[in-house]
C-alpha cells in the first residue's frame, strides 16, 4: 500500500462520518422545523390569519425551486458545493432563531411577513443545500454506500428526532400558546446549526476536486423547461406521470391543512406540537423501512398508490374523530398525523424512484425540472384555495376535499405504466 493510499483512508473515513452525521443532523432539524407541521402550528399559535398558514409550505417549495434552477450554474466546483451545504444550514438556523426570539408580541401583519420571509429563506436554503449535497455525495461518497447512507440517515434521524422532542418537551413553559411549543423550534435551530458546523470539517482531497465533472454549458432554465416539455410530451408514460404528479400535490401538500385543523383543538394543549412532531417522525421512520422494502421486493407503483390510500385513510380518520368528538384527544390526532406522514412519504419516495427508472440519464434532469415546476405552480393555487376555504368557512372542509382528492390520486396511480425494471 502506498503512502498516498495510507494517508487517504483516514481522510475518507473521517469525511464519510462527517457527511453522514451532518446530513442526519440536517434531517433532524428539518423534522423539528417542518414547514408542513411546525411552522403553521406556531403561526396559528400566535393568532395570525388562517389563510397564510396554508401558504407557508408553497412558499418553501417555490423558493426552493427557484434556487435549484438559478443557482445550479454556480455549484460547479467542489469548494463551492461544500459552501453550498454548510452556509445554508447555518443561515436557516439564524432565520429560525430570529423567528423564535421576536415573533411573540408582533401585530398580525408583521407576523405574516416574518413567517413568509422565514419560509422563503428556508426554501432557498433547502434548494442550495440540495445542489451542494448532490455534488458532494456524487464525488466523496462511494456509489455502493450512497443508497445505504440515505436510508440510514432517514431512519436514524427520525428516531433521534423523537428522542430529542420527548426529552426536551418540558424545558420551556408558559401561558402563551406560542411559548408552550417553542422548544421544538429551538431544538431545530440547534440541529441545523450543528449540521452546518459539522460539514465545515469535511476535507476534500485534491483528486476529488480535479475529478469533479465540469458543466458542458451554462444551464438556461427556460430552455431546459422547454426541452423538458418537448421531450416529456413525446412519451405516453410521462404524460400520465405528469398528470399523476399534479394530482399527488393533494397528498404532498396536505399536512398544513391537517395542522390548521389540529390547531383548532390543540393549539393550547401542553406538548401537543411535540407529540405531532414525534408522530410525523415515526411515520418517516416506518416509511423509510416499509417503502424501501416494497420497492426492493415488488415495484415502485404499489408504493405510490398505497401512499395515496394511507393518506386517504388519514383524512377519513380525521373526519370520523371530528364528528364523534374524539379529535380533542391529542394522541388520536397524533395517529392521524402519523398516517399522513407515512402516506406522503410513500408518494414522494415512489414518484422520485419511478421517474428514475423510467427515464434515461440524459433526459431525466429536464423531465424532473418540468414536473417540479408544474407541481409547484399547481401547489401555490391549491394551497391558496384550501387556505381561503379554511379561513372563510371551516378548517374541516379542506380535509373533506383532501379525502376526495387523495382517493382520485390513488385511482390514477393505478393507470401509470409499469416500470422498466
Amino acid at each position: 500500500m502506498t503512502d498516498t493510499q495510507t494517508s487517504k483512508q483516514p481522510s475518507e473515513g473521517r469525511n464519510y462520518q462527517l457527511i453522514f452525521w451532518s446530513g442526519s443532523l440536517a434531517t433532524i432539524g428539518s423534522q423539528l422545523v417542518n414547514p408542513n407541521l411546525v411552522l403553521p402550528f406556531l403561526y396559528l399559535a400566535l393568532g395570525a390569519p388562517t389563510f397564510f398558514a396554508g401558504m407557508l409550505l408553497p412558499f418553501v417549495t417555490g423558493s426552493r425551486l427557484i434556487a435549484e434552477i438559478f443557482v445550479s450554474p454556480f455549484i460547479n466546483r467542489v469548494t463551492r458545493a461544500k459552501l453550498a451545504v454548510y452556509a445554508p444550514n447555518i443561515m436557516t438556523a439564524a432565520i429560525l432563531a430570529v423567528l423564535a426570539l421576536f415573533a411573540t408580541g408582533l401585530p398580525n401583519v408583521l407576523i405574516v411577513l416574518l413567517f413568509l420571509t422565514t419560509a422563503t429563506v428556508m426554501g432557498l436554503c433547502q434548494g442550495i443545500t440540495s445542489l451542494g449535497t448532490s455534488q458532494i455525495y456524487g464525488i466523496s461518497v462511494p456509489e455502493a454506500k450512497r443508497n445505504r447512507m440515505v436510508f440510514a440517515q432517514a431512519t436514524i434521524s427520525g428516531i433521534l428526532a423523537i428522542i430529542v422532542v420527548w426529552v426536551t418537551r418540558d424545558l420551556l413553559a408558559s401561558e402563551q400558546p406560542m411559548q408552550r411549543h417553542i422548544v421544538v423550534l429551538w431544538c431545530g435551530v440547534v440541529a441545523m446549526f450543528a449540521a452546518g458546523v459539522a460539514f465545515i470539517g469535511v476535507r476534500l482531497i485534491e483528486e476529488e476536486q480535479a475529478n469533479a465533472p465540469a458543466p458542458k454549458h451554462k444551464p438556461k432554465p427556460l430552455a431546459e423547461l422547454v426541452t423538458g416539455f418537448k421531450t416529456g410530451m413525446a412519451y405516453s408514460w410521462y404524460r400520465k406521470f405528469l398528470t399523476a404528479r399534479l394530482i399527488f400535490v393533494s397528498v404532498e401538500l396536505a399536512m398544513p391543512f391537517y395542522t390548521i385543523h389540529a390547531a383548532t383543538f390543540h393549539v393550547g394543549t401542553k406538548h401537543s406540537l411535540s407529540y405531532f412532531v414525534m408522530a410525523a417522525s415515526l411515520g418517516m421512520v416506518i416509511g423509510s423501512i416499509l417503502w424501501g422494502w416494497l420497492c426492493g421486493r415488488i415495484s415502485v407503483k404499489p408504493v405510490m398508490w398505497l401512499g395515496c390510500l394511507i393518506s386517504t385513510f388519514s383524512a377519513v380518520l380525521a373526519l370520523i374523530f371530528t364528528f364523534l368528538g374524539y379529535a380533542q384527544d391529542v394522541w388520536l390526532y397524533a395517529l392521524v398525523i402519523l398516517l399522513l406522514s407515512l402516506g406522503g412519504n410513500g408518494v414522494i419516495y415512489g414518484r422520485y424512484l419511478y421517474i428514475i427508472e423510467m427515464s434515461s440519464k440524459k433526459e431525466r434532469p429536464y423531465l424532473v425540472a418540468l414536473g417540479d415546476v408544474c407541481a409547484g405552480l399547481i401547489g401555490m393555487v391549491f394551497a391558496a384555495i384550501l387556505g381561503a376555504v379554511a379561513h372563510l368557512h371551516d378548517p374541516i372542509t379542506p380535509i373533506i376535499g383532501l379525502a376526495a382528492l387523495n382517493l382520485i390520486a390513488m385511482l390514477y396511480a393505478f393507470r401509470l405504466p409499469p416500470t422498466k425494471s
